[in-house]
C-alpha cells in the first residue's frame, strides 16, 4: 500500500492531546492535522499514514527521522511532509537505564516546568534555564539555518531516487518574511528585521562589514543548495504564527489550529 510520511516535532507527533499525560504523543488523534489531511484531502485519502513525529525533536533529529522513513519504506512512499522546528534544540542522553533517559530541551521550554525523567533525577527549571542560556550563546542562528537548508537539499536528493514527492513545512522556524531573498543596491536598514537584529546585529557594525557579512550569509545558503520555494507549504508563515487555540496542555495547537494547518496543505497541494 502506498504511504504518506509525516516527520516533525511535537506539532506533528501530537503532544498535548492526552489530558492525563501531556508528554505523551497522540499520533492517532482525529483532530491532529496529519490525520485531518488524510481524511480531507483526496490525493492522501487512500494512503497509509506513517507518522515519524517526535516531541522536542531538533531539526537534526527531524532530518534523521525523515531519512530513516525513506530508507525503510523507499518506493512505497508517495509523499513526504517534513515539518521543521525552532532552533537550536538540544537532546541529552543523561543515563543508561531500563527506562528512557533521553531528554530534549529547547528555548520554548524556558520557565515552563522542571525536567523529571521517568525514574531518574529531577532538574529545577532554574538549572535548565541557566543551561539553555549558556548553550544558546554558543549557537549562532545563521549556522542553524544553514543546516536546515542543507537538510532540505539532501532529503530532496534521497526522495528523487524513489520518485517521492517531498514537501517542507515551517513549523517553528525563526526567520521572517522574505528572509532568503538576496537584496542588492539597498541600505542595511532595508534588510529584514530578523536579518538586521538576529543575524547581522547591524547596530554594532559599520556598513562595510555589514555588506560583507550579508553577502557571505547568502553565499552560504546558495552553497548549501538554496531554498526551493515551490517545495514549501508555508516558508514565511509558520505553524507557530498561526496558532488559533491550544489543546489540553495550553501550549500545543488545538482543534481550530490543526484544521487551519490541514486546509493550508490542501490549498498548497491544489496548486502543485
Amino acid at each position: 500500500m502506498s504511504k504518506v510520511v509525516f516527520a516533525g516535532c511535537s506539532f506533528t507527533a501530537g503532544n498535548g492531546w492526552n489530558p492525563n499525560d501531556f508528554s505523551t504523543s497522540c499520533k492517532d488523534h482525529p483532530d491532529l492535522w496529519t490525520n485531518l489531511c488524510c481524511s480531507q484531502i483526496d490525493q492522501l485519502k487512500n494512503l497509509e499514514i506513517l507518522n515519524y513525529g517526535q516531541g522536542a525533536a531538533s531539526n537534526a533529529e527531524i532530518f534523521r527521522n525523515t531519512a530513516k522513513a525513506i530508507a525503510e519504506h523507499g518506493s512505497d512512499i508517495k509523499i513526504v511532509f517534513c515539518q521543521w522546528s525552532n532552533m537550536p534544540r538540544y537532546t541529552f542522553d543523561i543515563g543508561f537505564e531500563l527506562w528512557t533517559t533521553s531528554e530534549g530541551i529547547h528555548p520554548g521550554m524556558r520557565g515552563k516546568k522542571d525536567v523529571n525523567l521517568n525514574r531518574g533525577d529531577k532538574w529545577s527549571r532554574k538549572y535548565i534555564d541557566d543551561l539553555l542560556d549558556r548553550l544558546l550563546v554558543l549557537h549562532h542562528l545563521h549556522g542553524e539555518i544553514i543546516k536546515v537548508v542543507e537538510f532540505c537539499n539532501i532529503l530532496q536528493k534521497l526522495a528523487q531516487q524513489f520518485n517521492i514527492k517531498l514537501y517542507f513545512i515551517n513549523g517553528l522556524c525563526v526567520w521572517d518574511q522574505n528572509y532568503f531573498i538576496r537584496l542588492s543596491g539597498v541600505l542595511p536598514e532595508q534588510f529584514t528585521p530578523f536579518t538586521k537584529k538576529e543575524i547581522l546585529n547591524i547596530e554594532t557594525r559599520d556598513d562595510e562589514d555589514i555588506f560583507k557579512l550579508y553577502k557571505i550569509m547568502h553565499d552560504d545558503y546558495d552553497r548549501a543548495g538554496g531554498i526551493n520555494l515551490s517545495q514549501w507549504v508555508n516558508l514565511y508563515n509558520s505553524m507557530k504564527q498561526n496558532i488559533l487555540d491550544t489543546n489540553y496542555d495550553n501550549r500545543h495547537p488545538g482543534i481550530k489550529s490543526n484544521q487551519l494547518y490541514a486546509q493550508q496543505i490542501k490549498n498548497f497541494l491544489e496548486t502543485q
